[in-house]
């Protein structure tokens, strides 16, 4: 009869170990889930309601590709080499019935793709200036400033999914704790310039160079979803976006103050010997 459990060198300790790895890639798969949904409902909300004002499509067909491209490629990918925080450890098994997606986190990605695409609609909006030769369609600089604008949203939001409890750029969350996420978020950046400055690519995505001044703009409006993101951590306006919220361990089930979750890490700190793995059997059954 097989085990639920095999260890594969006499350690108990080693469940601990699996326990932390299951733990981290399972908000790995929460916080790729959470990037992914807020992404794809910024880009449906802006061409419907693009169509429903009656105005031109902010994109085309070759800019939507690069975005699917950025959405599903490198830096979404770069997620699975997200360390499993402390938070994520010390955390206690959450319930069977509990869904990937949760209220939190839906909440969290609703907020996230309607600021994306508030930000982006703006910028179209201060930009548009229909161009006659191309039948009041968007000019191509109405449409390089809303393509590098959704682009740099998407960037930001990225970096805000790394966690939904830590602070990027904090002790919690360093910056460059994940470098394949780094190296694929610069990857990005890089060719996206390459979109707007090198000719080859200017004349398949239809774009046009850029000013310095132009390009802080948009830096500035698409860092706005990372605001968003410390204000929900902070807990500001009584955000509650994390999923790790219900699941501190500070929190005790009432009138008792040691869970059992507490006592088999107290349980497996202890002297290894024979009648201190009999004990570990009885708690652990």
């Amino acid at each position: 009869e097989a085990a639920d459990v095999v260890l594969t060198d006499d350690d108990v300790f080693s469940i601990v170990a699996a326990v932390d790895e299951g733990k981290g890639i399972f908000h790995n798969i929460r916080n790729f889930i959470t990037f992914q949904l807020s992404t794809s409902f910024a880009a449906l909300g802006l061409v419907a309601v693009a169509h429903l004002l009656d105005l031109p499509t902010p994109l085309n067909a070759m800019q939507v590709l690069w975005i699917n491209i950025i959405m599903d490629g490198p830096p979404a990918q770069a997620y699975s080499f997200e360390p499993a925080s402390a938070d994520v450890v010390r955390c206690p098994p959450r319930p069977r019935s509990e869904p990937i997606v949760t209220q939190a986190i839906f909440v969290r990605v609703v907020t996230s793709a309607l600021l994306i695409c508030a930000g982006t609609l703006a910028v179209f909006a201060s930009e548009h200036v229909p161009d006659a030769r191309a039948g009041g369609s968007a000019s191509p600089r109405t449409s390089t400033m809303t393509f590098t604008t959704f682009v740099c949203f998407d960037m930001f939001n990225a970096l805000a999914c790394r966690s939904d409890s830590a602070i990027v750029g904090t002790r919690r969350l360093s910056l460059t704790s994940n470098r394949p996420f780094c190296l694929a978020v610069g990857g990005s950046l890089l060719g996206q310039l390459a979109v707007i400055y090198w000719a080859p690519l200017r004349a398949v995505f239809q774009t046009e160079p850029l000013t310095l001044r132009d390009l802080l703009k948009i830096a500035c409006i698409a860092s706005t979803v990372l605001v968003l993101d410390v204000a929900r951590k902070l807990h500001v306006f009584g955000f509650r976006g994390s999923t790790l919220a219900a699941l501190s361990p500070r929190q005790t089930t009432k009138g008792n103050h040691n869970p059992r979750w507490r006592r088999w890490y107290r349980l497996l700190q202890r002297p290894s010997g024979k009648a201190q793995s009999n004990g570990a059997q009885e708690h652990i059954v």
